[in-house]
């Protein structure tokens, strides 16, 4: 535990304080297993390390105080004690109370002394004594003490409040005093906390008294000496502390300080967060003034009162800060605090504040009584009349916030019962006019209506306020204030928008009353006069009703009123109201206010009425209602809505009227008050005027000549100001209201109404409103009201002269009313729909079409239809919206409802021609927007499209079969669009498929019940038509064809054909897709009985070059491959004929060729079989005879092969052919290649010439398609990574000079990649290798030499083959295919180790003689055979012992001498090869040759060149362990360490002696082999053999000197001092005078 302590504690710690968390919660977690023993740890820690960094400390003290106060009850006495004494020690360090390591300490010494406060406080007391200097966090400590241990602390205090009594008056730091302050708060608080819980203390002898003496002292001390120093912390704790010790002064001397105190304490308000304090303290030495019944509290109370005010006004708008809501209750408990001592002062002085007229002091006035109303009841109860006659001053205010707090003490007020006193009901009045302020519905409402962001209270947010707070005044039992007393609050306008709530009021109250067992009725008109009577609540709740989309819900309040009212209002109304209102409520209730249509919401509520007039027979009461709805049009003049609606009421009730006088007097009336520019007027009253021609026709059209020959009408405007603007002219309003008065007329369809008034009177009265005369000319109409009135207007004629209702009867001027819709058609403007003209105007000519006599000709009316709804732009839903006057929602909106009409229209144009004729001329019209290029415009001919098939369909029967008619114009549009982009026209397309498909089956007198597979198909295939991806596309299009390949018959296949080709071209980026696979499908399925197959295809690539979209060229390829797949035998060569290079649809024709391996087999042969025939020479080209004519016949073979088997689609036939493929491309390469070496890399010898191809330049385009066909043979084009690619393989091999490296990397590779196809291969390249071209026997060389060197072959059992043609390439004419041989031979081996002595049999002998035969000739090939020998011994074992080593050892001294320097270095490296074989020892004559080679060796470690002496040093280390002398052996043996420059002469010396010392019989041996260097063309040499000479001779054997061969020896070195070297003579010289003993 202690190491692991000791660990943590020396982590560092960093800045963000992370390391120090991660560190804290470790010792929590050991401190879980020994809180104790942790502890102690730290705190050991603590003392022993002094220096500890204060950041490091405080963390640690810390860490010291969470887990004392998590494991307390684990920490003993003693070790209590000493973290108390830790604490302390470091609580007290500095008296710098902004150290937090002190806050720390104290927070340590206080969690410790929770549980052992004795030894807490005692350790306190010892730091707090009279004669120390006081430490702020020790005064700290023991206030916390004091306030957690209440019981335990409150006994001790007398001596500890002496001690800080001495301490008092020497303090003289702020933040000291300020301690001193808290401490005496807390200790008082303690006190008055352990008398009021006396019982349960510890000593109940402890009275308040017990420390009136130290309390007074200190009182004086803060009150006289702190106070008036002004230190504003201080002072606010002051005044806070006096407030709290105040409890534990005598009275008498209380009685006496507040003349001073309380003054003193209001003049230290200074409107900032301190005032809390403030407030605080004050409240404290008021409680004890009013508990005490202080005499002097009531001469201040005055002074109280302004103060307390002025501060509740300060806060009263701060009602964002948390200080200031502190402060409102403080101040709030003081009001309530002093209220029932000082009541009518208080409420005079509040009552008298309300008088202001400043908002702030109203508001705060407000709080006050709110909250004293609330709080203390009983001592208001005698001031309710006072209070509520004084609310009336406020009930006018017009500032929201006022009037929210207004709100808040009306409710107050209504829970204690003052509501029910006089002006309670002006209360109730306020509230609802605050409910009827108007607020717009889109404001964010806040979480309290009130709490409003920078203290602004809306409008919106009061009513929402006032809303809650009548639901709440509703809920308290104050029913005879509020009932019936709202019915005042209907009829009047002002309240109109709080009639929901006033509503909502009054069902509730009716529901309490029923609920309470009345069942008398509830309205008493007498009692009551001030309410209004049955006719006008009906009036104003019914059109209140109608107003659906205006006000918040007022229909659903509206109609439970009126049902609840139900006998109150007639006693026959309940008969239908019971059973109507609640189907209309449940209707409100299912739709939301958006969805439902105000014609279709009033319309209902008129039909209501309607049920309810007839029961009511009273004509009285019916005249009674007429009044009061006029009355409503008078009151109500700026609220279009509600008079439209009141318009239809009244025609309803005119209806039901006898009386003419009335009937003629009213409806002048409704006439002259409608304002006719306001639409909604003008419509209900056209329908009000139609309601009440059902009974009084006569008397409606004559009223309506009538009026338009009043003066008001004969007020024409000028000829400029018709000319230029008709939307302010009242005189075209009113004929726009007259137009549709007449249409109202003609739609309820009165029983007198004959076919000749409809000509003679109202049609002619429509059209001469309409057209407008000045001097006798026609002026353009360009009033929008007046357009739709007329075209309203023939609507309803058409609608009203239907067959089904007037049978027989013939429209004499229906081309008239025609051209008249036709032309204001025409002139709507195509750049924007903003109006519903031509929406209505088409409605209007289809049901003119249903009219007798049937029309003529009608493609111009069609082409003006189409024209002005298809040229529409298309609408989006994030553009900016540049006509303000109607939203983009409605403007699609209307745009649908457009739509809808002309699909209406073109529907009741196919009813009125059913023929295949009828069919085929709607189309016609429809044909030019199919295909047009915006996207939006063909969605919607498809839809319309689609929509006329389909009735179309329901309509034609297949009683008579249709002769030479075809559907393949419509058929082959369809077609095209089952791709268009546009997912709506792809689906529309598919289902005009199936539609024509049936049509053309019931034309064929297919029974109706018959179903076609194949059709039905199309119904299963339009899922995929919702991905728009191109599979789904292919797949969708492919089914479309395979059902029209089936349907279609076989003459018009060629045809068909033949009109889809064009269609690849199509306009549409995907337009052309499903022509192109529709095509091909049809190919596919029927192309075997196609004939003329090259014009077929002649005619595809002609399309092909025109199309500029991938996927469409490459379907219109695999129409191709699929007839090529059909006839193979014309497709090949009928391909081979297009240029080269191919373009790339034929290359594309090429690629697919390989989808079928039936087909692809055959056709890669067919090009193998031809490219052979380039290469080779024993056969002629089989494009021969156009070679001359057309050269790049020869390139086309390469170029297709390059196609097809470089693409990703070819895996299959290449696995197929693979050992066909590369061999033949391989070879093809090499000849493309002309593979050779440099001249003089090789330099063989001029005579020396070989049958080859001249050297041509490589032939670019043949290399690089057959590069890239072994490429793809390799996978390198699937993204896999090759040696080949990896070391730049493919560089090298279309390079001649490299050519051979290239194919050995390539080799490689293979063995890796394609080992299963090697031995094909082999075989095929087998008979290359006596090929008349050099360059193929090159490449074939090249490749089998590499293939030896990997374990592949002999697994794959080749390396008999591949030696066996390797060794036949050692006698070729070409040294470059000799030289690539050896090379490869060097590679052989083997696994099994007969094998390999049966090739080193062949091999060696081989290798010996190629290094004879150009030992001088062909140094290259010299050096390569050595390497290949020393590759060859690497493999055989070291125990092989057979004479051919001897044989190789002796063949290679010849070479130590050689001019070239690589052959040495080589030589002198395959003897070292030799030496690994240690079973040669015993071999005498090898031994021999060993100590020979010996002397050769150590003469060459001084050559000049470094290859040669490293080989030098290498052999002579490996053959240490050959000599007989272990001395000798490490003599040899450190060459191979000593990397520094050899001391040559100084090593011979020393190697000589050993020879002496070692070896004395091999001396003269050694001695007799230098004389054989003194001839060396080399400088060098014969330096280096005359001075080891003469070190040999210098340490022989004693007999020596006298030896023949010795004489010899000194005759053969003066010999040399004749040499033509100085720097040997020299060396001749040095040796002479070692052998000065001779």
């Amino acid at each position: 535990m202690e190491a692991l302590l000791n660990s943590i504690m020396e982590v560092p710690l960093d800045e963000s304080g992370l390391v120090s968390k991660t560190v804290s919660a470790s010792l929590q977690e050991l401190g879980r297993v020994d809180a104790e023993g942790v502890l102690m740890f730290c705190r050991k820690y603590i003392i022993h390390h002094r220096r500890l960094p204060l950041v490091r400390r405080t963390a640690l003290l810390k860490a010291m105080a969470q887990l004392v106060r998590d494991n307390i009850d684990d920490v003993g006495r003693a070790a209590a004690k000493k973290l108390i004494t830790l604490a302390s020690i470091e609580m007290t360090k500095t008296k710098d109370v902004s150290d937090e390591h002190q806050e720390v300490a104290s927070q340590l010494l206080l969690n410790v002394g929770h549980w052992f406060t004795k030894e807490a406080f005692d350790e306190l007391l010892s730091m707090f004594q009279p004669k120390m200097s006081p430490f702020f966090f020790v005064v700290l400590a023991l206030a916390n003490l004091c306030k957690e241990h209440v019981h335990f602390m409150v006994p001790l205090l007398k001596p500890v409040l002496h001690t800080l009594l001495t301490m008092l008056p020497t303090v003289t730091d702020e933040k000291t005093k300020w301690v001193f302050c808290f401490a005496l708060g807390i200790f008082s608080e303690s006190i008055l906390a352990y008398l009021f819980d006396i019982e349960e203390a510890p000593d109940p002898t402890v009275k308040k008294n017990l420390f009136f003496q130290e309390f007074s002292e200190a009182y004086d001390i803060l009150f006289d000496v702190w106070l008036p120093l002004n230190e504003q912390n201080v002072s606010t704790a002051v005044i806070e502390t006096l407030g709290q010790i105040t409890h534990l002064i005598p009275f008498d001397k209380l009685e006496n300080e507040l003349p001073r105190l309380l003054p003193a304490i209001l003049s230290m308000y200074q409107e900032t967060a301190s005032d809390f304090c403030v407030t605080q303290g004050l409240y404290g030495v008021l409680h004890t003034a009013v508990e005490r019944n202080s005499e002097e509290l009531t001469l201040q109370v005055d002074s109280l009162l302004a103060n307390l005010h002025n501060q509740i006004c300060i806060v009263a708008e701060q009602t964002a800060d948390p200080y200031s809501q502190k402060q409102r209750k403080e101040i709030l408990c003081c009001f309530k605090l002093l209220t029932p001592s000082f009541t009518f002062q208080i409420v005079e002085f509040l009552l008298l504040k309300l008088e202001s007229t400043n908002n702030q002091i109203r508001l705060g006035t407000l709080l006050v009584l709110d909250h004293l109303i609330n709080m203390v009841p009983l001592y208001m109860a005698n001031q309710k009349n006072q209070i509520l006659a004084s609310m009336k001053l406020l009930l006018l205010a017009n500032d929201n916030r006022v009037k929210g707090q207004l709100g808040q003490v009306i409710y107050t007020m209504a829970r204690h019962n003052y509501l029910h006193l006089e002006g309670g009901k002006d209360m109730v009045e306020f509230v609802i006019r605050q409910c009827a302020l108007p607020a717009a519905e889109d404001e964010n409402a806040t979480e309290h209506p009130l709490v409003a962001a920078d203290n602004v209270v809306t409008d919106h947010d009061l009513r929402r306020w006032c809303e809650e707070l009548m639901k709440l005044l509703t809920a308290l039992p104050i029913d005879n204030v509020l009932w019936p007393f709202l019915f005042e609050f209907i009829i009047p306008v002002r309240c109109t928008n709080a009639l929901a709530t006033v509503c909502n009021s009054l069902v509730s109250l009716a529901m309490k009353r029923l609920e309470s067992g009345s069942m008398e009725s509830f309205l008493n008109y007498r009692e009551n006069p001030n309410i209004p009577g049955p006719q006008a609540l009906l009036t104003r709740l019914l059109t209140m009703a109608s107003s659906i989309h205006e006000g918040k819900s007022r229909c659903a309040p509206a109609l439970i009123l009126l049902q609840v009212l139900g006998t109150d209002i007639h006693p026959a109304a309940p008969q239908v109201w019971e059973k109507e209102f609640p189907i209309l409520l449940d209707y409100l209730q299912e739709n939301s206010s958006k969805s439902v249509l105000q014609s279709q919401w009033e319309e209902k509520l008129v039909n209501v009425l309607f049920e309810t007039l007839e029961l009511i027979e009273d004509e009285d009461w019916l005249c009674q209602l007429l009044k009061e709805l006029m009355n409503h049009l008078h009151s109500h003049y700026n609220f279009p809505q509600e008079k439209g609606f009141v318009y239809k009421c009244l025609g309803a009730v005119l209806q039901m009227i006898h009386s003419e006088d009335a009937v003629k007097r009213n409806l002048q009336e409704m006439l002259q008050t409608v304002r006719h520019n306001e639409a909604l007027e003008k419509d209900g009253l056209a329908i009000g005027v139609g309601y009440s021609a059902v009974t009084h026709l006569d008397m409606v059209l004559n009223l309506l000549k009538e009026f338009a020959k009043l003066n008001i009408f004969k007020k024409t405007a000028s000829y400029f100001q018709i000319i230029k603007d008709q939307e302010d002219i009242e005189i075209i309003k009113v004929k726009s209201t007259l137009i549709s008065c007449y249409g109202n007329i003609m739609l309820c369809s009165p029983k007198d109404l004959t076919p000749s008034r409809i000509d003679n009177e109202i049609v002619e009265n429509v059209l001469n409103h309409y057209n407008i005369k000045i001097l006798g000319m026609k002026i353009e109409v360009r009033d929008l009201t007046l357009k739709l009135s007329l075209i309203k207007t023939v609507t309803q004629l058409a609608v009203a002269c239907q067959p089904d209702k007037m049978p027989g009867y013939s429209f004499s001027r229906k081309g008239e009313l025609l051209a008249y819709m036709q032309e204001l058609i025409k002139t709507e403007p195509t750049e924007a729909l903003l109006t519903p003209v031509r929406m209505c105007a088409i409605n209007a000519c289809m049901s003119l079409l249903k009219l007798q006599p049937q029309f003529g000709e009608s493609k111009q009316l069609v082409q003006t239809c189409l024209s002005s709804v298809f040229n529409l732009p298309r609408l989006e839903t994030d553009a900016i919206d540049e006509h303000p006057s109607l939203s983009l929602a409605d403007r699609q909106a209307l745009f649908n409802e457009t739509l809808a009409s002309l699909l209406d229209f073109l529907k009741q144009l196919l009813l009125c021609d059913l023929s295949p004729a009828g069919l085929q001329s709607v189309f016609a019209s429809l044909e030019t927007w199919i295909r047009c290029q915006k996207e939006y415009v063909r969605e919607l001919a498809m839809e319309t499209t689609l929509q006329l098939l389909v009735f179309y369909l329901e309509q034609v029967g297949t009683k008579e079969k249709v002769q030479s008619h075809s559907l393949g114009v419509l058929i082959g549009h369809m077609v095209l669009r089952c791709t268009d982009p546009s997912c709506v026209v792809r689906e529309r397309a598919i289902e005009s498929l199936y539609i024509l498909l049936h049509i053309q089956m019931r034309f064929a007198r297919v029974p109706v019940d018959q179903k076609g597979t194949e059709v039905e198909h199309l119904e299963t295939i339009k899922d995929g038509l919702h991905q728009g991806n191109c599979h789904s596309m292919f797949r969708v299009c492919t089914d479309v064809g395979k059902v029209l390949s089936n349907c279609m018959p076989h003459d018009e296949l060629l045809g068909l054909l033949f009109t889809l080709f064009p269609g690849l071209t199509d306009s549409q980026s995907n337009g052309s897709l499903a022509a192109s696979i529709v095509t091909n499908v049809l190919i596919t399925k029927r192309g075997a009985s196609l004939t003329d197959v090259p014009e077929i295809i002649r005619a595809l690539h002609k399309e092909l070059q025109s199309i500029r979209q991938p996927h469409i060229a490459r379907m219109g390829v695999h129409s191709i491959s699929s007839l090529a797949a059909q006839h193979v035998p014309v497709i090949l060569p009928c391909l081979l004929w297009y240029p080269v290079p191919f373009d790339r649809h034929i290359r594309d024709v090429w690629r697919s060729l390989l989808k079928d391996d039936s087909v692809a087999v055959p056709s890669i042969k067919y090009l193998l079989d031809n490219l052979k025939l380039l290469y080779e020479s024993s056969k002629e080209s089989l494009f021969s005879d156009v070679t001359n004519s057309e050269p790049h016949q020869p390139q086309a073979v390469i170029c297709a092969l390059h196609q097809m088997i470089c693409h990703q689609g070819s895996d299959a036939v290449v696995e197929i052919l693979y050992p066909q493929i590369f061999s033949t491309v391989l070879i093809h390469l090499s000849s493309s290649v002309q593979a050779r070496l440099p001249r003089d890399i090789l330099r063989f010898q001029a005579d020396k010439k070989s049958f080859t191809l001249s050297h041509k330049p490589c032939h670019t385009t043949a290399c690089h398609y057959s590069i890239e066909i072994l490429q793809a043979l390799l996978g390198e084009g699937k993204g896999a990574v090759t040696a080949m690619a990896g070391k730049g393989g493919w560089d090298l091999i279309k390079q001649a000079e490299v050519h051979h490296e290239g194919v050995a990397l390539l080799a490689g590779t293979m063995a890796n990649v394609a080992a299963p196809h090697l031995i094909s291969i082999v075989e095929l390249l087998t008979p290359v290798l006596a090929n008349v071209h050099e360059c193929q026997r090159i490449t074939a060389t090249a490749y089998f030499g590499e293939l030896l060197n990997h374990p592949v072959v002999c697994e794959l059992m080749l390396t008999d083959t591949l030696v066996a043609s390797l060794l036949r390439c050692l006698i070729d004419d070409s040294p470059t295919v000799q030289w690539l041989a050896v090379k490869g031979l060097g590679h052989a081996r083997t696994r099994a180790s007969p094998k390999t002595e049966k090739y080193v049999v062949k091999l060696l002998p081989a290798m010996m003689s190629i290094m004879e035969q150009n030992c001088k000739a062909n140094t290259l090939l010299t050096v390569e055979a050595m390497e290949s020998v020393s590759k060859i011994l690497d493999n055989l074992h070291q125990d092989y012992t057979d004479a051919i080593l001897i044989e190789l050892a002796m063949a290679l001294q010849s070479f130590f001498e050689s001019r070239q320097e690589r052959v040495r270095a080589a030589a002198v490296g395959v003897v070292g090869k030799l030496l690994r074989f240690g079973s040669m020892q015993r071999n005498p004559v090898y031994l021999e040759y060993i100590y020979t080679a010996l002397t050769s060796l150590l003469l060459h470690l001084n050559e000049k060149h470094e290859e040669v002496r490293q080989a030098c040093k290498h052999v002579l280390a490996l053959a240490g362990p050959w000599l007989p002398s272990e001395r000798m052996c490490r003599h040899l043996q450190q060459l191979g360490f000593q990397d520094t420059d050899l001391n040559y002469e100084n090593y011979l010396e020393v190697t000589a002696r050993l020879m002496a010392e070692e070896l004395p019989s091999r001396i003269a041996q050694c001695v007799k082999s230098c004389t054989v260097f003194f001839k060396s063309g080399q400088t060098e040499m014969r330096e280096n053999a005359v001075t080891f000479a003469s070190f040999l001779m210098h340490h022989a054997p004693a007999g020596y000197p006298q030896s023949p061969g010795a004489n010899q020896m000194c005759k053969e070195i003066i010999t040399l001092l004749s040499d033509h070297v100085q720097s040997v003579r020299i060396k001749v010289m040095a040796a002479i005078q070692r052998l000065y003993m001779y």
